[in-house]
């Protein structure tokens, strides 16, 4: 790799990059149109920020790693900056010659090892493991829970003999729906467990609320961040794959992806919970969710009704408290388990690596957008 060399974009420069001829002649693009346009408008980043980092042997990309500006409150107000890295990739022709730690360390210098990583793949995690730089932080368990079978897609990226019997699968699924609609129709209700009121963004009551119950969360999102993430997702819908999607190596388009912003109303009108929810192919997440612990219990059986009604085939949170609840009371999954998520934290982030665990959302980096 002699003539390996690395370069930068920034992210102000993202937009210009996908109008350009070298982005449209690129057999694999580094980024896709609808990540570039909104990381072009992330209101915690800076035009100066570091987005990609690229790899080139010769005129050919062979690797890159992103980044999300962002900033973290580990006083509860004072921000300090930072960035999340996701979406490693390396070229068939160069794996197995030490490209991802070149990349990596990359970023680490021009970020100056104030980054979060998560949601990373086994391989990608001995990378980190041998990272100085990098230490692993107490992990997160949430709750998964089943609702409706869907063995054809859960169980075929785990072994390879689930991918051939796929159409079996498909089979198994579709003879169990009918007595698995019958069983949540007799033992679970899709009533929600009090008013609630869809948000297309935040207003001044919503806003209120949101800040009062930030807490201690190292991110603490705003009205303006959560624009943003209801604005411009990372993954739009689409019956079918697009060119997009086979130039770039991770999600952009989904058959299925839809996002709510919803306040649980008490008895008197008021807000008493505000959640975003996501769901992509029947995968039903909640990337943030703000309440007092004495709502627990309502907005865990407000997430279930709003699963039923729009037939989610799985749950997954890693709220702590919800993780707790629905793993101790009745709920309307035919199977459950425990989750994990880890994070690896940057040396440069002594401040937040003293908070053990870390108190992040689940959608904190870029969960919620994709």
């Amino acid at each position: 790799m002699n003539d390996l060399r690395i370069t930068f974009l920034r992210a102000g420069e993202l937009e210009n990059f996908i109008a350009s001829e070298e982005y449209r002649r690129m057999p694999v693009v580094p980024i896709s149109p609808q990540r570039a346009r909104s990381q072009g408008r992330n209101p915690r980043a800076q035009p100066d920020d570091i987005a990609l980092t690229l790899a080139y042997a010769g005129d050919e990309m062979v690797g890159y790693l992103g980044a999300v500006p962002d900033c973290f409150f580990p006083d509860g107000a004072t921000p300090q900056r930072m960035a999340w890295l996701s979406c490693l990739w390396i070229s068939p022709s160069q794996r197995g010659k030490g490209l991802a730690k070149k990349l990596l360390h990359a970023m680490l210098e021009v970020w100056q090892n104030r980054v979060i990583l998560t949601e990373f793949t086994p391989e990608v995690k001995n990378l980190y493991d041998r990272t100085a730089a990098l230490h692993e932080s107490e992990a997160l368990w949430g709750f998964r829970g089943y609702l409706r079978p869907n063995f054809a897609q859960i169980l075929p990226p785990k072994k390879a003999f689930w991918q051939k019997i796929r159409p079996l699968l498909r089979l198994a699924d579709a003879f169990l729906a009918a007595p698995n609609a019958l069983r949540i129709r007799l033992l679970h209700s899709a009533k929600m467990p009090g008013p609630v009121r869809y948000l297309s963004a935040t207003d001044k009551a919503a806003d209120a609320f949101i800040a009062s119950h930030t807490g201690a969360q190292l991110a603490r999102r705003d009205a303006v961040v959560l624009e943003w993430m209801l604005q411009y997702p990372w993954v739009t819908e689409a019956p079918f794959e697009d060119v997009m999607s086979q130039r770039y190596h991770f999600t952009s388009t989904a058959r299925q992806f839809k996002t709510w912003l919803l306040s649980l109303l008490d008895d008197e009108g008021r807000d008493s919970a505000i959640l975003l929810l996501t769901l992509r192919e029947g995968h039903l997440r909640v990337p943030h969710a703000w309440f007092p612990d004495t709502a627990t219990a309502r907005v865990a059986q407000c997430i279930f009704a709003h699963a039923i009604a729009s037939g989610a085939r799985m749950l997954t949170l890693y709220h702590p408290r919800l993780a707790v609840w629905c793993r101790e009371n009745r709920h309307p999954f035919f199977a459950t388990k425990r989750v994990r998520r880890s994070y690896f934290v940057g040396s440069g982030l002594e401040e937040i690596r003293i908070h053990q665990p870390l108190n992040l959302q689940d959608g904190d980096g870029d969960a919620a957008f994709t």
